[in-house]
């Protein structure tokens, strides 16, 4: 794949198609995850697919372009999924039920031996949800029905969970972390006095100025993760420091750490060393500085797109095959198709390159 703009011309039409081609009735907000080897789960499931949706078109410029009554009825749609009990998290039923239920006998059979697939606790997978559920009605100026209360809510309290997280694998606990800044900043002002989230957000602010490593620029604890650990787990740092508003504390370093070796193939990898770069390049509000190196290794990871691009005009999670697992619930049979994640993803790194390469595709980015 060229990034040139008229790939970007050609992906404005091609993406919205496919995802035309997985609406699923007449429900506002309502998609398959993928169009033909979608399992039973990933049918049932809708939280995820309508919020990777959303963001995709939001995007390309064609949310406002939808009917008033269309943006309406998708955004009650994704706010449906907020429980009304407890702390209001955002639930995706058939999701939840699939992780409480006993594994399969092989994956059994596997643990004895200490090879069991990986299998995420329903309660880490519900704060994802109710993170990626929030920030996706922010990114279109929506709120939650009810404020969410399920994070801490003392600077002590703060500082405790953040100190807990396993900082050698910065990837999960960025992660997590990110979750809970986005929960302070939106939630909190709902239910606390402002200068009291405010004093929440310093905790944070004050811990990640303590992650910082001045040789990399990334953020953990320990000895030096694998680059892909490593630039990943950034990601998960800077999506926090932006909530945060607060600057990258080494991004000259930070970028060359991204620029020292190309992702791995998958979604993920691709997305996050794009989004670090795009950040670390940018600095915080400032403009682009992107050299010879930085438009070379854009050019890299795009070409490495071409694997993930399909005749469905969409894109795929992996490289010619669709994402199959989604927080450990199977979704897919992995057949070589686009599927929404691995869309969402790809355009959204497409988007931050055109920045930095001086494309003027006219996309948007986001705020994850």
């Amino acid at each position: 794949m060229t990034l040139d703009l008229s790939t970007y011309r050609a992906l404005e039409d091609s993406v919205p198609a496919f995802l035309k081609s997985l609406k699923l009735g007449e429900q506002a907000g309502r998609y398959l995850p993928c169009k033909r080897g979608a399992t039973h789960e990933g049918r049932e499931m809708g939280l995820g697919w309508s919020c990777f949706v959303l963001k995709t078109l939001h995007m390309l410029g064609r949310w406002d372009l939808l009917e008033r009554e269309e943006r309406e009825y998708w955004v009650e749609f994704i706010q449906d999924y907020q429980r009304t009990d407890g702390d209001s998290f955002f639930e995706d039923p058939p999701e939840i039920a699939y992780l409480r239920k006993p594994p399969p006998l092989k994956a059994r059979l596997l643990g004895l031996i200490g090879k069991a697939p990986w299998r995420p606790d329903a309660q880490s997978i519900l704060l994802a949800e109710t993170k990626q559920a929030i920030a996706t009605l922010a990114e279109v100026g929506a709120e939650p029905r009810r404020p969410f209360r399920g994070f801490p809510l003392k600077p002590e309290r703060v500082q405790q969970w953040l100190e807990s997280q396993d900082w050698s694998r910065p990837w999960g606990a960025g992660g997590q972390s990110a979750g809970m800044v986005v929960f302070i900043k939106t939630q909190a002002p709902a239910f606390m006095p402002q200068r009291d989230v405010d004093e929440l957000l310093d905790v944070c602010r004050d811990f990640y100025a303590g992650l910082a490593d001045p040789a990399t620029g990334a953020y953990f604890r320990g000895s030096v993760p694998e680059h892909g650990e490593l630039v990943n787990g950034a990601m998960k740092v800077l999506m926090a420091l932006d909530w945060l508003d607060m600057p990258i504390h080494y991004p000259d370093r930070l970028a060359a750490t991204v620029l020292a070796a190309p992702p791995a193939q998958t979604g993920c990898h691709l997305v996050d060393a794009i989004y670090v770069l795009h950040r670390a390049l940018c600095g915080h509000g400032g403009e682009f500085k992107a050299d010879a190196a930085t438009v070379a290794f854009c050019k890299t990871v795009a070409s490495q797109f071409a694997a993930h691009a399909n005749e469905d005009g969409g894109f795929s999670f992996y490289a010619r095959k669709a994402q199959t697992a989604y927080y450990g619930v199977p979704v897919s049979r992995g057949l070589e198709e686009s599927d929404v994640q691995g869309t969402c993803l790809l355009v959204w790194a497409l988007s931050m390159m055109a920045q930095m390469c001086g494309i003027d595709a006219g996309w948007k980015t986001m705020r994850p």
